[in-house]
Formats: structure tokens, sequence, C-alpha cells
């Protein structure tokens, strides 16, 4: 089992945060939307939102017509006013209070949890790795996570030993998650351009020395190849872990097997997002909205224009911005090749033009092969069956 080193980590996490995360009691019908940062978190929360409170609503709609009542559900047209009210950043600490039995051990805050039961489910964005993440089910009779402590040396640094065979703490016993990936160059410009702006933590330097921070994994959140290298991992076991029995949906009649984990590439939301947007759909197993609302209503929701004209619901909170800094940017492919090979900070102040040079791009490309990331992934992800989520973390650092 791959080893990684510590995360580092935004001023608003602190360690018994993360180490509450990983022990939070999963739910079935829990969502986590999984990703480095910079790589299309906001705009999948918004999408997985959108689509599950129009599933809702068209659910107690069908209901209702039926003559049935549906206990769960007020019949409310809910909306939400920010994209966290539903979907809140799962790890950091404001999100988390004392435990009532003040044992030392936090729980989630009560207006996470209640802005969760007016949903009718749990949704968590989070930048945490895969080996971060809770795995055990909250019908599971023991404590959650304690009996796998055996060969974690820290909460932050994942699995420290090489040797275990234990397939099953590697697999969730329920939820579902969503891993977005995104071109490693755009996401190093864009994580620059918010972490500049950030009064939390603001990164002072210029570019260049952010690039280099960036890649030795000194930067919030660590190393992006190590993130990638994780959850490569849990998509070569994409499987439940049944050894206690747990029922996890596999669809006998079909031959269908549910598997915790779906992959996501900005590159290809960005070509094809009415086609992602049925992937999610089916993952989630969403299955009362109208295809006219859906094709007139919702995926026209999903462009980046709508949402900018909507910035309010989508700026993040939990923490505060200089200079009236917009969170949501461009939203394009490419942006960041040309600020490497341009090199100019002209138009966020952070530094000089310094013109035209492929320097940068060079030293990306070294990191890369020096960190030996494609062929950690093709190991990981070996034979036919990996070949297109295989291309997809290949793709990232073209």
């Amino acid at each position: 089992m791959t080893t990684f080193p510590p995360m580092p980590l935004l001023p608003i996490t602190s360690p018994s945060t993360i180490s509450a995360c990983r022990e939070l009691p999963l739910r079935p019908s829990d969502i986590f939307i999984c990703s480095y940062p910079k790589s299309g978190t906001t705009w999948t929360q918004h999408i997985v939102l959108t689509l599950l409170l129009a599933d809702r609503k068209y659910k107690i709609a069908d209901s209702t017509s039926c003559g049935h009542s549906d206990a769960g559900n007020t019949g409310d047209d809910l909306a939400y006013n920010h994209v966290s009210d539903y979907a809140p950043f799962f790890e950091i600490d404001a999100h988390w209070q004392s435990s009532p039995s003040n044992d030392g051990t936090k729980v989630l805050a009560d207006s996470v949890r209640e802005n969760h039961d007016r949903l009718g489910r749990r949704v968590f964005n989070t930048h945490l790795r895969w080996d971060m993440l809770p795995k055990r089910s909250e019908v599971d009779g023991s404590t959650p996570q304690n009996d796998d402590k055996e060969g974690y040396n820290d909460v932050n640094k994942g699995p420290s030993d090489d040797n275990d065979n234990n397939v099953h703490k590697k697999r969730p016993q329920c939820g579902k998650f969503i891993y977005v990936t995104r071109n490693q160059i755009d996401v190093v410009a864009s994580f620059y351009h918010h972490l500049s702006n950030q009064i939390e933590g603001t990164y002072t330097d210029t570019f260049e020395i952010f690039l280099r921070d960036w890649m030795d994994g000194k930067i919030p959140f660590g190393s992006s190849l190590h993130h990638l290298i994780g959850f490569a991992g849990g998509f070569a076991d994409n499987l439940y872990d049944t050894s206690r029995g747990h029922d996890i949906g596999d669809d006998e009649s079909t031959g269908v097997i549910d598997q915790p984990l779906l992959l996501l590439s900005y590159e290809k939301m960005k070509s094809d997002l009415r086609t992602e947007v049925l992937r999610i759909i089916s993952f989630l197993n969403l299955t009362h909205i109208p295809s006219h609302i859906l094709e007139e209503e919702i995926l026209p929701s999903f462009g980046f224009s709508s949402m900018k004209n909507n910035i309010e619901k989508f700026q993040p909170k939990s923490v505060g911005w200089l200079n009236g800094f917009q969170f949501l940017r461009k939203g394009v492919t490419g942006d960041g090749r040309r600020l490497l090979l341009n090199r100019s900070m002209n138009d966020s102040g952070g530094g000089k033009e310094e013109g035209e040079s492929s320097e940068l791009i060079d030293e990306y490309n070294n990191w890369v092969e020096r960190e030996e990331y494609r062929s950690k992934i093709s190991n990981v992800l070996q034979g036919d069956c990996f070949e297109d989520c295989r291309e997809v973390f290949l793709s990232v650092v073209k």
C-alpha cells in the first residue's frame, strides 16, 4: 500500500478535524464530491445538488399523483442559497463540534446536520485523499475505523504498512464518492490565483515560486500527484467491503454491480456536459427527473455564464477574499499552459512581465517524470478493463 507524507492544511482545518473526518460513520445515501483543489469541485457540487433537488421534487410529485405521501419529505420546493448549504466543505473546523460525550472526539456541527436532514441525505465536498476518507458504515456495531488503526501512524499520513494485505481496509462499506480530475497545469494556475487572493493563508510569492512549492507538496493539500495516485488505487479496487454482510444494492437481474466511485474529468465535462451529467444521474440512481426538465431547465443552469450570473451561490464562505476576487474566474481549459509559457503576472498584480519561455513547462515535465507518475498509474490501473479510467488519470499530466 502506497505511503504518502502528511498533507499540509489550511489554517481553517485542525488535525482533530482530519481525524473526525476519517472516522465519520457512513450511510448508504452519503455522497462525497472529491477532488484536488481547483479541479471543478464547485461546478460538480452545483450539478449534484441541482440533480438531487430535482429528483426529490419530482419524486414527491409522482408519489402525490399516485395518492401516496412521502413521510420523509414535506412537499416544499427545496432550494439552496449557497452551494455549501447542503454540500458543506467536509474538512474545516467550522463544520464540526465537540462530541456530547466530552471524550475529545468531534461530531458534525448542528447546522450541518440540520441542513442534511432537510435534504434527506448527506452531501460533502472534500479535498482529502482517498486514504483519509471514511470507510466504515454506521450500522457496523464496532467503533468506526478504530480497529483499523494498526498500521496507521498518523491520521494525516495514510497507511504506513506497505505489507497490509487486508484489501477491505481500502474499501468503503457504503456511500458514493465522485472524483473529479483536471489537467494539472490548469490546476496549478487556478490554485495560484485562488491562494494569492485568499485572506486566510495568503500566498505572497511569485507564480514561479508557487509552482515549485506546489510540485514539492508544500502548498495546502499537498502533492496533487499523490492525490491522484491515491484515488487511482480506489478505482483499481472499485468495490464495497461486504465482509460484514452489508447490502450494497447490486442488481442481480441485470448483473450491474454497484460501485462506490465515479470518475469525472473536467475536460470531458467541458466538451460533453450532457453525457457526464447522465453518468452522474445513473451513478446516484436518480430516476424521477423528467427528460424535458433536464434538457430545458437543468442543463442550461450548469453553464459557466449561468453560474457567473449567480456568483453569490458559489463564492466560498469558509474563507475571505482580497480585492474583490471572483472565485469563478474563467472556467476554461488550457489557461495554465499559457501562463507557464508567458509567465506574466500583470493581470493579477503578482509580478513583472518576464517574457515568453518554456522553462517552467520543462520543470513541470521533469517533475512528472521524476515522480514516476505515469508508470505508477499504469501499474495501479493494469489491464483492458481499466483502459478508460487509466486514460483519464494519464491525461491530466499532458
